[in-house]
């Protein structure tokens, strides 16, 4: 009997141990490899217990194995039922069964130290108890084969449960034998059901994924050397073939791959195939089984098909959002007017042609001149018209090398790809000047118009495109400046200037807040007696660190910005501020001239601040006198006119400004309430020539018979001094009398003139006749 123990003891071995490779096939089963578990177990307890118990002799080493043989046993049992659990998706609660199992073994081991036999009974009880727990896990809501298993289970049961019974140590030869048949029978019938189930659940997964390959809206392909071994509805439908059809092409790359792609193609499969990890995202055009283009994003990974490598294919057909996204990026890049390459397209292209060691090349930027004046008066349908017109024949009339596009409004720029030379990009510039020539008929009317163009080269004038075409702009705002059609290189120099006269603009509000401004005033004198008879104030622009700023470039671009109004309150204020320090010093002071734009009179209100702050100041009206130019009282005439007379009226003094540089009517000069004429100094400055001095003296006279003084500018040598008094002139002012004074230094002079002539002019006297 111990040889048939030990046969058992083996075959529940050796079933346990298949059980356990089948669990290694698939590991998903875990119910698998807890009965193979349990069946190692088993064939161990068998073999420590009733097989070698008899050859053990009595003592401390067979109580050993006897708890070791009890251990397997009851373990064997725990993890049958923790198997048959999970085999119905169930999990069996470790936290309880632990402790459960504990007390087991230490009644096990209480009764096997007093009583065998009841030791004996309990462990055959518990045994019987787990199979038919088995037994019932299986059964219930089991198929057919299940319930076989459940059966044999029950067998088992009754198995363990008669062997004290048969006999009292458990070793009836009925117990062995049927023992062996039971155990076998269910350990194939396990083997059985374990293959069963795995096969059922990989079926069941194969018709899942092939349902979802099958209904997927991507296209899945899957190619060996380059050939359809499957694909998927949904792939045939993106390249047009029909299921079933036997058209399907042997060599995808050469049916479907352009031939420009193809290499890359070939590439990638060979790739994929190589590298079990692989995963390639791709995007590629492909063709349709008819030859039209498609555009397909696709992912390539490696697949094992066959017990061969495979690339398997996800791809999608994205021509739809490829078509949007090249219209949109046309539109991006495309001027919907004249269907040009617009600005985007022209900076990229810049920064794409602008890379170190990049060839030499040349852009103009060309600008219509007085292109606003025909939207004006023809309307923005006759400009857009004309604008396409001159498009279209630049276009046509450009060299090869030549690529048009339009960055705005009525500004085009012109790329020479490969001109290295000025003498290259004049002859393009004098070709597009030249194609202007001939007049566009438009709305039955022909238009004549011109271009203003001005050239940058790459490298000389610029690394980057933003600078190139910040070099060419300025060329070309540079041409604008001359008359008719123009055409300039970049210079350095105007780049200096441009950044001079934005930097001045930028400056200039905080400047004006930080009062950075300041006044020089030039003296006057009265001709004849030489003495002084009033100040010009000459307003400074003093910049911390970087000195004193000229008002050629600070006045324009204060009236640029509109900043000249405040610009003109803060010089007031400053030349009153002066006055009145002066006149309290003093006693009295000579009238201070103040230069005024025109755009200072655009302000309802200027004149009644000017007398609000002489009046503030406590200052007569004449200490102040108003000058602006002739130019500007011509050109705002309806605005300066009422002002004046209001100026006027209440006693500032107001002289007309660089008199002989305007267009101005003797009307004109009738009508304007001045006190005062200041001749320009190109009037004197040919002085004591005869022509000039005619017409200095006919001037002369017109003035004095208006009851006006006459200011001769400019007066650099004592001949031309010497020639103004001679003609009439009243008051002289230049160089050679006086150079502009710092406030501290004009003061001083007018205490001399003050101490040295107590009477002195402080108020302007009648002009005296001619």
């Amino acid at each position: 009997m111990p040889l048939l123990l030990l046969i058992s003891a083996g075959l529940n071995v050796m079933f346990g141990i298949a059980l356990l490779l089948l669990w290694r096939q698939d590991q998903r089963f875990a119910y698998v490899r807890l009965w193979g578990f349990s069946w190692v177990l088993l064939g161990c307890g068998l073999t420590l217990g009733p097989v070698l118990h008899d050859f053990s002799p009595p003592g401390p080493a067979r109580d050993i194995q006897s708890l070791f043989a009890s251990m397997a046993l009851m373990a064997s049992q725990l993890l049958q039922v923790a198997g048959a659990f999970d085999y119905r998706g169930r999990r069996l609660r470790w936290q309880r069964a632990l402790p459960l199992f504990v007390i087991i073994m230490l009644i096990l081991a209480g009764l096997g130290a007093r009583d065998f036999r009841s030791a004996l009974l309990v462990g055959s009880s518990v045994m019987g108890l787990g199979s038919l727990a088995s037994a019932h896990l299986l059964w219930r809501n089991g198929r057919h084969s299940e319930r076989w298993v459940g059966v044999g289970f029950v067998a088992l049961a009754l198995v363990h449960l008669s062997a004290p019974w048969l006999d009292p140590q458990a070793r009836s030869m009925i117990t062995y034998v049927s023992g062996l048949l039971v155990q076998a029978t269910l350990s194939l019938g396990l083997i059985l059901l374990s293959v069963a189930r795995a096969h059922a659940e990989t079926r069941r997964q194969t018709e899942r994924f092939s349902k979802l390959a099958e209904h997927s809206l991507q296209g899945l392909v899957v190619l060996q050397d380059h050939r359809v071994v499957y694909a998927n509805p949904a792939a045939l439908a993106i390249f047009g073939y029909v299921r079933g059809s036997s058209e399907l092409p042997g060599d995808l790359v050469e049916a479907l791959v352009p031939p420009e792609l193809r290499n890359a193609a070939r590439e990638r499969h060979q790739r994929v195939l190589a590298n079990p990890a692989a995963r390639i995202e791709w995007e590629a055009t492909r063709l349709d089984m008819d030859g039209r283009p498609l555009h397909i994003r696709g992912l390539s990974s490696h697949l094992d098909w066959d017990e061969a490598p495979a690339e398997l294919m996800v791809m999608v057909d994205d021509s739809s959002r490829q078509r949007a996204v090249d219209a949109l990026r046309r539109q991006a890049l495309h001027d919907e007017l004249t269907d040009l390459p617009n600005r985007n397209f022209a900076l990229e292209r810049l920064r794409d042609m602008t890379y170190l060691g990049a060839p030499p090349f040349a852009l103009i930027s060309a600008d219509l001149d007085r292109f606003q004046l025909v939207n004006e008066s023809l309307g923005h349908a006759v400009g857009d018209a004309l604008l396409n017109a001159v498009a279209r024949r630049l276009c046509r009339r450009l060299p090869p090398q030549a690529l048009l596009t339009r960055l705005g409004e009525d500004q085009f720029l012109v790329l020479i790809e490969g001109a290295a030379s000025r003498a290259e990009v004049q002859a393009v510039a004098e070709q597009l000047l030249s194609l202007l020539d001939a007049p566009f008929a438009l709305d039955g009317a022909e238009l004549f118009v011109h271009m203003s163009l001005g050239a940058a080269l790459f490298p000389q004038d610029g690394r980057d495109g933003a600078s190139l075409l910040r070099a060419a702009d300025s060329a070309m705002h540079r041409a604008k400046g001359n008359a008719g059609a123009s055409f300039m290189f970049f210079d350095v120099a105007m780049n200096g200037a441009s950044r001079a006269r934005l930097d001045a603009e930028q400056s200039l509000g905080h400047a004006i807040a930080e009062r950075e401004f300041l006044l020089e005033y030039q003296p006057k004198f009265r001709a004849g007696s030489r003495t002084l008879c009033g100040f010009e104030a000459l307003v400074r622009w003093e910049r911390p660190g970087k000195g004193r700023v000229s008002p050629a470039e600070f006045v324009p671009a204060a009236e640029r910005t509109g900043q000249i109004k405040a610009l003109g309150e803060l010089i007031l204020d400053i030349a009153t501020a002066q006055l009145r320090e002066w006149q309290l010093a003093w006693g009295q002071a000579l009238p201070v001239a103040v230069n005024v734009s025109p755009l200072q009179f655009d302000d309802a209100g200027f004149a009644s601040r000017v007398l609000a702050l002489l009046e503030e100041r406590g200052l007569p009206p004449d200490a102040l006198e108003i000058e602006i130019t002739e130019t500007a009282a011509i050109g705002h005439v309806e605005r300066v006119l009422p002002q004046l007379h209001r100026l006027r009226a209440a006693g500032v003094l107001c002289s007309l400004d660089d008199f002989g540089t305007g267009q101005s009517s003797l009307t004109m000069l009738r009508n304007l309430p001045i006190s005062t004429m200041k001749l320009d100094r190109s009037m004197i400055e040919p002085l004591p020539e005869a022509q000039a001095s005619a017409v200095v003296k006919a001037t002369c006279v017109l003035g004095h018979s208006l009851q006006l003084e006459i200011v001769a500018e400019g007066v650099e040598t004592e001949v031309q001094a010497q020639a103004a008094e001679a003609l009439g002139c009243t008051q002289l002012q230049g160089y050679h009398l006086g150079r502009p004074l710092a406030a501290a230094a004009a003061g001083a002079l007018l205490a001399l003139a003050l101490e040295n002539q107590p009477r002195a002019d402080s108020m302007p006297t009648q002009p005296p006749s001619v």
